[in-house]
C-alpha cells in the first residue's frame, strides 16, 4: 500500500471527524406504473468439488445453501409470479413492479404458491429499485437470505456517479480520491467520478483496536460517458476466510 493512503486509512481508525452517509439527490416524481425490480446477490462460491466415475470428473453440487437459489420467482401481492435466475455478482434483467408500496415474495422455483416465501421484501411507494442480497451472516448460508433496497432510477444514481454500499456488520474506512469517509453498517455514500479517468480507492476495517485498520481492497473506479457504477462490500464467506470484508465492482450504461 502507498504511505500516503496507509497515513489516510489509519487516520481514519484514531477516530477522525468523517462524513457518514450522503443523501442521494433529490428525486422528481416518477409515475407509479412502467416500474422495473432488479436483484443482485453477493457472495463467494464454494469451493469447486468433483468426483470421478469411470474414469471420468464430474462437477458436484454445491452443498445445500452455499449459494441462492438458481431460480427464484418474484410476486406482488396476488399477480402472477415471474421468474428470474440468481448469479452471484451478476445484477439480474428487470422485472416489472407494480405501482406503490407493498409487499414483494420471492420463492425458489418450484415451492408451490402458498409455501413460505424464501424472502419478503417491502417495496418502495414508487421508482426503479435495486434489491441486494446476501447470506444471513448469523445461519451462515443463502437458507435465509438478507436484503437492502436501494433507488435504482436514473434520478438517484445518474451517470457519471459512484454509489457504495456497505453491506458487512461494521464500520468501513474508505479513502476515495483523497477524501476520507467512514461508511457505517447499512448505509452508502455517493461521488461524481471524472469521465475517461481513473479514480483510485481503498477499503480498510478495524476488527482487532490492537492491530490497527486491516485494507482489504483497493482498485480503481473507471467510467465512460453515459456510465454510473456500484461498489457493494459484504463479508467474506467461508472459514476463516483470508480477509474478512470483500468487494464487488460493477458498472453499466445509464438507461
Amino acid at each position: 500500500m502507498k504511505l500516503s493512503f496507509l497515513a489516510c486509512l489509519l487516520a481514519l481508525a484514531c477516530g477522525m471527524q468523517l462524513s457518514a452517509q450522503e443523501k442521494p439527490e433529490d428525486k422528481k416524481d416518477r409515475p407509479t406504473t412502467g416500474r422495473h425490480v432488479r436483484f443482485l446477490p453477493v457472495g463467494d462460491l464454494p469451493p469447486f468439488r468433483q468426483e470421478v466415475r469411470d474414469g471420468v470428473a464430474y462437477e458436484l453440487e454445491p452443498p445445500a445453501g452455499s449459494i441462492p437459489p438458481r431460480e427464484v420467482m418474484v410476486g406482488f401481492d396476488d399477480k402472477k409470479d415471474d421468474t428470474v435466475p440468481l448469479l452471484l455478482g451478476q445484477i439480474t434483467e428487470p422485472l416489472s413492479a407494480p405501482g406503490g408500496d407493498g409487499l414483494m415474495q420471492i420463492r425458489k422455483n418450484g415451492d408451490a404458491p402458498k409455501a413460505e416465501p424464501w424472502l419478503k421484501v417491502d417495496r418502495p411507494e414508487k421508482g426503479d429499485f435495486l434489491v441486494l442480497l446476501w447470506r444471513d451472516s448469523a445461519k451462515g448460508d443463502w437458507l435465509k437470505a438478507r436484503s437492502l433496497v436501494l433507488d435504482d432510477s436514473a434520478e438517484a444514481a445518474p451517470a457519471g456517479k459512484v454509489r457504495m454500499v456497505n453491506l458487512s456488520l461494521v464500520p468501513v474506512a474508505v479513502v476515495f480520491g483523497g477524501e476520507k469517509i467512514k461508511l457505517e453498517s447499512g448505509k452508502y455514500y455517493q461521488r461524481s467520478v471524472p469521465v475517461g479517468k481513473d479514480t483510485e480507492f481503498q477499503l480498510g476495517v478495524v476488527l482487532d483496536t490492537s492491530a490497527g485498520l486491516q485494507q482489504f481492497h483497493a482498485g480503481t473506479i473507471f467510467q465512460n460517458p453515459g456510465e454510473r457504477s456500484l461498489v457493494v462490500i459484504y463479508r467474506a464467506d467461508g472459514v476463516q476466510p483470508r480477509k474478512p470484508l470483500k468487494a464487488i465492482v460493477l458498472r453499466e450504461p445509464v438507461k
